[in-house]
């Protein structure tokens, strides 16, 4: 009963903080997987942040000191033969590292930065975003009691060296290394950081999605929901209507995960003065909905999500946690109860309160006592 309660715990504590946006990530992913095996949208969006402390002065803090600027663009592969060369890159990725058939057919990219400078010190902040149309990620399909598998292998591809964009406001712009901003526009900062500790710490990947399949998807927080609602899903085929669906969830802190920490890097650095650079970086996190009930396992050692289509009525299952859904919505429906009893019981005191009417007796009397010092005591002894 016990193990239970905590699972009960780590799952609502999931749908309650589950939804709280990150501050800073290696990458955030979602994914929807239609049954049908339609052409599916996933999102990858890739953060980070570097701080660069120059509170003793130099020239990082003549160069950065209330420097207050955005820098983005936005295109697709349709559009920009260099984001469609990107996009076949990933596809090579997908063919020989990550060993799936899934291919993408478009991508969009959505590249900012924002970079803050005061008097102590400097922030700039990352954040890519790449939206793909992916096809052929389905192994087995199924039907009936056979089930459909989906390969979810290509959710960790990862870049390992220059992504150049070609960009109308910003030129060749190197999107998978922090250093790109900089080299393309602080350049005067850049040849400060030139030689450094800090230019070789910065010489990292963005793009790297490898966390989501280096924990087994078999381990990710799971919830099954008979009665799941499309909304605008017509390009699914379902138009809006219930079909059930499996949720799955990994990089929250529970009892499975462990405490997934915020990961700091701090390396001190001389140029002409000396300067402290921090990169600030938390777990990545990923959410998938399936169709189905939906269980998560290893196919030839890489991710894979078996799924058997299930009606809304469909009571009694299991989450791959342990717990029905009917446990759940159980547990949902008791709280309910305790809520309603509280607004009765609220209500009824309120009731009888206002049936009492007014209260038109006079005010009590109260007698009050002079207050004395407590040396006057012994004065009214010696009077006696």
């Amino acid at each position: 009963m016990t193990k239970r309660v905590l699972l009960a715990s780590a799952i609502l504590g999931l749908l309650v903080c589950g939804t709280m946006s990150p501050i800073f990530a290696t990458v955030d992913f979602n994914a929807y997987l239609p049954i049908a095996g339609t052409p599916i949208t996933p999102q990858f969006v890739f953060t980070k942040n570097v701080a660069i402390d120059y509170s003793g002065g130099g020239k990082l803090k003549d160069l950065l000191n209330g420097k207050n600027m955005t820098i983005s663009f936005s295109d697709t592969s349709s559009n920009n033969t260099s984001i469609k060369a990107f996009m076949e890159n990933i596809n090579t990725e997908f063919a020989t590292d990550r060993k799936t058939t899934a291919t993408i057919s478009n991508l969009t990219v959505n590249y900012q930065v924002q970079i803050n400078g005061d008097d102590k010190g400097a922030t700039i902040d990352y954040r890519i975003a790449l939206t793909p149309i992916l096809n052929g990620y389905v192994l087995n399909k199924g039907g009936g009691d056979v089930p459909t598998v989906f390969d979810i292998s290509w959710m960790g591809f990862k870049m390992t060296g220059p992504v150049v964009i070609s960009t109308s406001n910003l030129g060749d712009l190197d999107i998978n290394s922090p250093l790109g901003i900089i080299q393309n526009q602080l350049p005067d900062v850049y040849t400060v950081l030139k030689g450094t500790a800090a230019e070789s710490t910065l010489q990292s990947n963005l793009i790297d999605a490898s966390a989501l399949v280096g924990y087994p998807i078999e381990k990710w927080n799971s919830l099954f929901d008979p009665a799941y609602t499309l909304s605008d899903a017509v390009g699914y085929g379902y138009g809006g209507q219930k079909v059930a669906v499996t949720g799955f969830a990994y990089g929250q802190s529970d009892i499975y995960q462990g405490s997934l920490k915020t990961q700091n890097t701090d390396v001190d650095f001389t140029a002409d003065a000396k300067y402290h650079l921090t990169v600030i970086e938390r777990a990545s996190s990923g959410t998938i909905d399936a169709d189905g009930h939906a269980n998560g396992y290893e196919v030839q050692g890489d991710p894979a999500i078996s799924t058997t289509a299930q009606t809304s009525t469909t009571t009694g299952v299991s989450t791959a946690q342990g717990l029905s859904t009917m446990t759940i919505y159980a547990m949902a429906g008791f709280a309910a109860v305790i809520a309603g009893g509280i607004f009765w019981w609220s209500n009824k005191k309120m009731k009888d309160a206002a049936k009492r009417g007014v209260d038109n007796s006079p005010p009590p009397t109260f007698q009050y006592e002079d207050r004395k010092h407590w040396a006057d005591k012994f004065d009214e002894e010696k009077k006696e």
